[in-house]
């Protein structure tokens, strides 16, 4: 490795296939790039399932003719479909009109269209209309609706309060972690007693205590320069939260040794009281596909921070569900996840009004792929992770408006691939919400397009990052502020303007791991 000595902020590394193979020969401890092979539905192991349908809304007394209210026959379908157990509501080619907020309160139910271009819903109130507005800060027209709920609501009953959104339910413990283990480590140690109550499959709450000495968030931050950060005033809300939450499964209980379903993402230290706690309440198994979704309001510019609450889908705490080949116009938000783990967005189009995120990723929200996805919108934001998030993936994008944003809560290991953006975004995040990004994020063959590298390809802001085959545009020479330490700080640099050999990083992951069942697995 060598460091350049026209710049004081990255390291020039000689190419990406060097840094493929030192990843390849130890994957849990490389220094930059992160193991995100585990991302997406049911960890990328199975394809997303056809789920036989049910119920059609037209079972319902659905009109589908874009002048009827055809609220109540969705609400009567989706009970139906809980009643049996689950499956899928179809809809047929149609405009079926809503003014109410649709729920999905049950796992394994999946809401079906005719494709994106017959089956349309939409919507003619906004959160604000059905529930009421929902101020914050001392500015009466603010929304917390810029970042929170969904006109299609994924979570269980008991997230749907105004006082209990978005994060995981807290839950007692299960069990203390008895022994140190490394990151990467796929087994922890449990007492005896406590070993008798966990179980093969049983979905299960990891977490971490956040000490005062800021050694987990110093841990998470990376490089050893970011030990400088002012925890106490730029990083306030980091050190309010008590603990990290990382959901997995247990894959085997043996004595007092525990089996994961994927490797640890920080390492177990006594000083952070590791512990497994109930998963709580969460949704499973949950479905939307193949329609479009389009909200009926009049107004011509959108005012940020003052939305009304046209958000397309909401997923909250949440657990392998998916959204698969739909479309949103004229949404506020498009898709908004809050605390969900291991689910898929795939051949997602944004369009129409300017908004504020066209995908938003927020409050521990891990291991999850956003694939395939085209935004048209011209938006505040664009692409968002924040939330002490982790181990997400977006890949194969196109991006004719935004850019990689973070509202800061340092997001860390982290891909993303095989992207092209006209980055005419910017990032978000207030006052005290700690460093812009954690350690090991990486942009992996990104082709930037008449515009600058901020945010996409500034070293600055990426702590033991990694900015590989990123093409149309210089490394910004920019500070990232933002909560962030200035100068070096680990961050590497290869194929400067040239495409990877490589150019999806995420794919040669999942083929290192899965080999061939990882391409077919792609494939649908």
């Amino acid at each position: 490795m060598e460091h350049s000595n026209s710049w004081r902020d990255y390291a020039v590394v000689s190419d990406s296939a060097t840094m493929w193979n030192e990843y390849a020969a130890a994957p849990q401890t490389h220094t930059h790039i992160p193991d995100c092979s585990f991302a997406g539905y049911r960890y990328s192991e199975q394809a997303l399932p056809d789920i036989p349908e049910v119920i059609s809304v037209k079972d319902t007394g659905a009109a589908g003719d874009g002048q009827r209210d055809d609220t109540l026959a969705f609400k009567r379908a989706i009970e139906r479909a809980a009643l049996s157990g689950g499956g899928a509501i179809y809809v047929p080619e149609g405009e079926y009109l809503l003014s109410d907020i649709l729920y999905f309160r049950h796992s394994g139910i999946v809401m079906r269209g005719a494709g994106k271009d017959k089956t349309k819903l939409l919507f003619a109130k906004s959160l604000t209309d059905i529930l009421g507005p929902l101020p914050f800060g001392v500015h009466p027209l603010r929304s917390q609706y810029a970042w929170c709920g969904g006109l299609i609501w994924v979570g269980p009953q008991a997230s749907m309060t105004k006082d209990n959104w978005e994060g995981w339910d807290d839950k007692e413990t299960l069990a203390s972690l008895t022994a140190p283990a490394k990151q990467g480590a796929m087994t922890v140690q449990v007492d005896a007693e406590d070993a008798g109550k966990l179980t093969p499959s049983m979905a299960v709450q990891m977490t971490w205590d956040n000490p005062s000495d800021h050694s987990l968030l110093e841990a998470i931050a990376g490089h050893e320069r970011m030990k400088a950060t002012d925890w106490v005033s730029d990083g306030q809300m980091l050190t309010r939260w008590p603990r990290w939450y990382w959901p997995t499964e247990i894959a085997k209980v043996e004595g007092t040794t525990v089996t994961l379903k994927q490797p640890l993402r920080l390492e177990v230290r006594e000083k952070w009281n590791v512990a497994l706690r109930p998963l709580g309440s969460h949704i499973r198994e949950v479905g939307i596909e193949h329609l479009t979704i389009r909200m009926l309001h009049n107004d011509s510019d959108y005012v940020h921070l003052q939305d009304k609450g046209f958000n397309g889908i909401y997923f909250n705490r949440a657990m392998h569900c998916w959204v698969r080949e739909v479309a949103i116009h004229n949404a506020e938000n498009g898709i908004i996840h809050a605390a969900v783990k291991s689910s898929t967005v795939s051949g997602l189009t944004v369009s129409g009004r300017e908004h504020h995120h066209a995908l938003a990723l927020r409050l521990h929200s891990h291991d999850n792929v956003f694939t395939d996805f085209r935004i048209e919108s011209k938006t505040v934001h664009g692409i968002n992770t924040e939330g002490l998030s982790s181990g997400n993936v977006w890949r194969k994008g196109v991006m004719v408006h935004g850019t990689f944003d973070s509202h800061r809560l340092m997001s860390f290991d982290s891909i993303r691939t095989d992207i092209t953006l006209h980055n005419d975004g910017k990032p978000g995040g207030g006052d005290g919400f700690g460093p812009f990004l954690g350690r090991r994020m990486v942009h992996w063959n990104v082709c930037l397009i008449g515009s600058s590298g901020d945010w996409v390809y500034q070293p600055d802001c990426m702590p033991n990052g990694a900015l590989v085959g990123v093409r149309g545009a210089e490394p910004s020479a920019k500070l990232c502020g933002r909560g962030t330490v200035p100068g070096f700080k680990g961050c590497v640099v290869a194929d400067l303007a040239t495409t990877p050999e490589l150019e999806d990083l995420f794919e040669a992951q999942l083929r290192h791991r899965l080999g061939m069942r990882a391409i077919r697995r792609l494939a649908r």
